[in-house]
């Protein structure tokens, strides 16, 4: 047992884990358990996870929420979900010292047997068997951030939980994105197709790769500006159409020095051992 699971047993004990009072998140169960955390209210299906679980949870999105606050800057936007592609009103007028909207208690509802998890206006909902993988950072970038369009958005939860989490199976986001592109596995960012046939494992991979290197190689604010404008705006914040920019995205990625890197001979031959299933 971790030192700090006496801890929560305390809390538990002085603020009670007690069925729900009031209006139910809409994802939530009637049955489910209220607990409350430091910027969180959790609403937990009966058998989803135990109190450890629920200590490591906790944990994982206080952690997430102060460093994403502090990334994200004025461009938070706890809530704020649109239809695919709907422009915000605005951008964030000062990068640097624009003002920081208030961010309230986040419901989160844990699901014993969910197929998905997700992020919408009333909060997050998580599946209890995705949580080892960081679903919850994932989601709660979502929630923080607001809806934009694909691949932006989801490229950018996917960014950010790498750098909060590390990379998924331990391979960071730009070897995963040369595997692709030398397995000749690309696939596409455009996003009528992401939308219309949804984003496989490669398209989440690819897609936060790529809004990564919009970031590191053009900067937050410009991103930003991209993330809560129109779909497809390259041209109107890069001053470069979209062909373009993947080019000199994929450009980037065939440039990484990857003899030697055994991260990329291990996800090499997992997609090869994955292919010949």
């Amino acid at each position: 047992m971790r030192p700090a699971l006496p801890c929560l047993l305390v809390a538990l004990a002085l603020c009670g884990c007690t069925s729900p009072q009031g209006p139910l998140p809409p994802d939530a169960s009637s049955d489910a358990e209220r607990f409350e955390g430091d910027g969180f209210t959790l609403y937990v299906e009966p058998g989803a996870m135990d109190l450890a679980a629920r200590e490591g949870l906790l944990e994982e999105l206080r952690t997430a929420r102060e460093r994403l606050i502090d990334w994200l800057g004025p461009a938070l936007s706890p809530g704020d979900f649109r239809a695919q592609g709907t422009p915000r009103a605005h951008c964030p007028p000062n990068w640097e010292f624009g003002p920081r909207p208030t961010i309230p208690p986040v419901d989160v509802v844990v699901r014993r047997n969910a197929i998905r998890c997700h992020a919408d206006g009333e909060g997050i909902t998580l599946a209890a068997p995705h949580l080892s993988v960081h679903h919850a950072t994932h989601e709660l970038v979502h929630f923080l951030a607001g809806s934009s369009w694909h691949p932006v958005d989801e490229g950018l939860a996917v960014y950010l939980t790498e750098r909060l989490r590390g990379g998924a199976r331990g391979v960071p986001l730009r070897i995963r994105a040369r595997v692709y592109r030398d397995l000749n596995q690309r696939g596409t960012l455009d996003p009528r197709v992401l939308q219309h046939e949804g984003m496989s494992r490669r398209d989440y991979d690819v897609a936060g790769a790529f809004v990564g290197w919009l970031i590191e190689s053009y900067g937050k604010a410009k991103f930003f500006e991209l993330y809560s404008g129109a779909e497809r705006n390259y041209y109107g914040v890069y001053r470069m159409g979209e062909r373009d920019l993947l080019d000199r995205f994929w450009r980037s990625i065939a440039s990484l020095q990857v003899r030697g890197n055994s991260d990329y001979y291990r996800f090499q031959a997992l997609l090869t051992d994955l292919d010949g299933e």
